[in-house]
């Protein structure tokens, strides 16, 4: 500690007295230094005091600061996930009290009135679940998903209910890199949605295509490719397809590859598939393959040897909201739009939706959504088709054709078809078609039939086996065909082009069956040209071994009549032009609007009736069609509704079923609810889980608190202890230094001398 320095001998008074007061000022600023420390309990003020440790002190301060955030978060979504709970726990009540409730609504021995108060019982849980769903914390509502603001739960009339979040759910920090979501969306947490509805509809690759769309929007690791053309002397490219985004880009690059070269190449969709890349060169072969460290090739489906054509592999492009509708199902779109589009049933309330307009997914959901706001819309997880579902619990939601289209169907989102399995109709009750009942019609010439349907799995099946009854064969009148309208023989001919490209025109005028018309057509080239009947349809079919072109046949009234305005436009001549089905007097048929079958008779002018019993009922056709015209038909109901399978619908049914003396519905409800209870068991330890995450999170974070609060301390807080006693020696040695001074510089005559 610096006190002088005093120099032996004689110095000149300006220059001690300049050392002198260099002294005092440094132990006066050091005693300041070491009493500000004490004052603020920080070892520096300033940056330059010490930079290292500042810079540590700042790192660590940012860390401690995101640390607190974390811990804020956490102690926000316990408040949130336990406010959950405590929802949660109360529809979990409400569902066991409608199970009691359920089960002592079944049975001969309650009465009408004790339904009905059982039913005023369930309409009350239902609130009470509402209630729930609406809980509210900190002004946010905890099962809206991401629109907090918003209430999620809004009671209709008839005891429906419309959710109004939507299915995401909010999500925070609880560690550097750990995302916790804090709620449950009304979706997630009392299933207030229908399923979702939406198949494989495959669309075609277009040169608009992007390539991160590829593999059902996997996309494809961009990179390099080696591609050689060989025409006697082999030129290879590698080429950089790195910033290329969509097919059209990709083929732009692959031309240029090779525009100045002898050979040269052309890349298109390959037409036979729409779904893969064709290469071709304008001579010899072309080969491809991927570079060192690289699969792009592979991934584009054109790794390939040297062929003379590569006809690439798949690459099952995702659907966005760009897909154009021609473009889907392969390139073949979804039918007309003009006249035709869908007929939405939900909440009790029928939309027609014109889908005319539409080019793209994305016009389709808008039309949909402005007929419908109370509807999910999207694309599934897979890329390859729609998502549709129903924001209404306690009603039907449905999609079906509108006026004999097939936009339904083309969009993947009909709700009931051909195809549909009857174990799913009667909200996956099925369809007992193997009971000793049989589907009795009373039809319209007064007859009454029975039709087995033992053995159907579809409902196509049971089209089928109805349209099968009247017997087709060569001695059918076809004055008894097309629902006894006839075939109109001599209005025009038939007019056949054949493989060879020669056109058969053939008379039928005079003919009066089936086997007529079969006649008339094999006369024309006989054992060349063949008529026959398809022995498992009603239809007729053709083969011809003329040539290996197309088999066509002109449409007109007698070709549309016999369900032969058709081609077959394969090579192969041993494959028949299959004809359409030819109904006969009685015919089943999907509804042209909106969804269900429909019973056409034309055996006679009287009613057309289908008794009520259980096998009618399932299929949705019991009921009369009092006319006299054979051709208006009994039209069926929808037996495939779709529904919300949580806690709110189940609530909204068993009251209905009970005020409606409904066994059936009870005990239907009755099984789901057990099933319901099991997955709402599965949110509450859902939610548990979280808390324990929570908790673990919290206990770590406190644990780095601590230790980062004792880093910062090590390099900025102060340690009074070593400072006091800094200070004392300071104190110490600044008096002496003021004593030595005041002795140095006591002047004398001699000073001057």
């Amino acid at each position: 500690m610096n006190i002088g320095p005093l120099l032996p001998g004689r110095l000149p008074s300006t220059m001690l007295s300049e050392r002198l007061k260099t002294s005092l000022n440094s132990n006066a600023r050091e005693l300041s230094n070491l009493q500000q420390q004490v004052a603020t309990g920080q070892k520096f003020s300033l940056l330059s005091e010490s930079p290292a440790a500042a810079l540590r002190t700042i790192i660590l301060q940012s860390t401690l600061e995101r640390q607190l955030q974390y811990q804020t978060n956490i102690s926000t979504n316990q408040s949130l996930l336990a406010m959950s709970e405590t929802a949660m726990n109360s529809v979990g009540d409400a569902l066991n009290t409608a199970k009691t409730l359920a089960l002592s609504g079944v049975g001969s021995t309650v009465s009408d009135s004790e339904r009905v108060a059982l039913a005023d019982q369930v309409a009350a849980l239902r609130t009470q679940v509402i209630n729930a769903g609406n809980t509210t914390f900190r002004g946010q509502y905890l099962f809206s998903g991401s629109l907090t603001n918003v209430a999620p739960f809004q009671e209709l009339a008839d005891g429906q209910v419309v959710y109004n979040g939507d299915g995401h759910q909010v999500q925070s920090y609880i560690d550097t890199q750990t995302l916790l979501a804090n709620n449950f969306d009304g979706i997630s947490a009392f299933a207030a949605s229908s399923p979702e509805i939406g198949s494989d509809i495959d669309p075609a690759l277009t040169l608009q295509t992007r390539i991160a769309d590829l593999h059902s929007g996997r996309g494809a690791k961009l990179g390099s490719i080696s591609v050689t053309l060989d025409n006697g002397t082999p030129e290879t490219q590698t080429i950089d397809l790195s910033r290329v985004e969509t097919i059209q880009d990709l083929k732009t690059v692959l031309e240029n590859a090779f525009s100045g070269s002898p050979v040269t190449l052309t890349v298109d969709i390959d037409p036979s598939s729409q779904n893969g890349l064709r290469l071709t060169p304008s001579a010899g072969t072309v080969a491809v393959s991927n570079v060192s460290g690289s699969s792009l090739a592979t991934q584009l489906g054109i790794a390939s040897t040297a062929v003379a054509q590569i006809n690439g592999g798949d690459l099952d492009p995702g659907i966005t909201l760009q897909t154009t509708l021609a473009s889907l199902n392969g390139g073949t779109g979804i039918g007309s739009t003009v006249g035709t589009g869908l007929v939405i049933n939900n909440g009790g309330e029928t939309h027609t939706v014109d889908l005319s307009t539409a080019t793209t997914i994305e016009d389709v959901f808008n039309l949909i959504r402005t007929a419908d706001p109370n509807l999910n819309l999207g694309i599934n997880e897979a890329r390859n088709g729609l998502a549709i579902s129903s924001r209404i619990s306690g009603a039907d939601f449905s999609i079906g054709e509108n006026n004999g289209g097939s936009n339904a169907a083309g969009l993947g989102i009909a709700t009931f078809s051909a195809s549909t399995p009857l174990s799913e109709l009667n909200y996956g009750r099925g369809v007992d078609v193997n009971s000793s009942n049989k589907l009795q019609i009373n039809r319209r010439d007064g007859s009454t039939i029975n039709i087995d349907l033992s053995g159907a799995t579809t409902v196509q099946d049971v089209l089928d086996k109805i349209n099968d009854f009247d017997t087709f064969d060569g001695t059918t009148p076809l004055a008894d065909l097309n629902l006894g309208q006839g075939v109109p023989v001599g209005a025009t001919t038939l007019d056949i082009t054949r493989r060879d490209g020669s056109v058969a025109n053939v008379s039928l005028a005079g003919d009066a069956t089936v086997q007529d018309v079969l006649d008339s057509i094999n006369a024309v080239d006989p054992g060349n040209l063949v008529a026959s009947i398809d022995p498992d349809t009603n239809a007729i079919r053709i083969t011809d071994n003329s040539g290996t072109g197309p088999l066509s046949i002109a449409s007109n009234a007698v070709s549309d009549a016999l369900g032969l305005a058709v081609s077959e436009t394969g090579t192969d001549n041993s494959v028949p032009l299959q004809g359409n089905f030819i109904p006969i007097k009685l015919q089943a048929t999907l509804n042209t609007t909106g969804n269900g079958i429909t019973i056409y008779d034309a055996s006679g002018t009287g009613p057309l009736e289908i008794p009520p019993i259980e096998l009618a009922y399932a299929l949705g056709i019991d009921g009369t069609e009092s006319g006299s015209d054979p051709l208006v038909g009994l039209q069926g109901k929808e037996p495939n509704p779709k529904e919300a399978t949580g806690v709110i619908n189940l609530l909204s049914r068993l009251e209905t079923a009970l005020r409606n003396n409904d066994s059936q519905g009870i005990e239907r409800i009755g099984v789901k609810l057990d099933a319901e209870i099991n997955r709402v068991n599965g949110v509450r330890s859902e939610i548990g889980n979280r808390l324990s995450i929570l908790e673990d999170a919290s206990g770590r974070l406190q644990d780095q608190e601590v230790q980062i609060r004792e880093a910062i301390s090590r390099d900025f807080d102060t340690d009074l202890t070593e400072v006091i006693v800094e200070i004392t020696q300071r104190q110490t040695a600044f008096q002496a230094n003021l004593q030595v001074t005041s002795q140095a510089l006591q002047l004398t005559l001699l000073s001057y001398l």
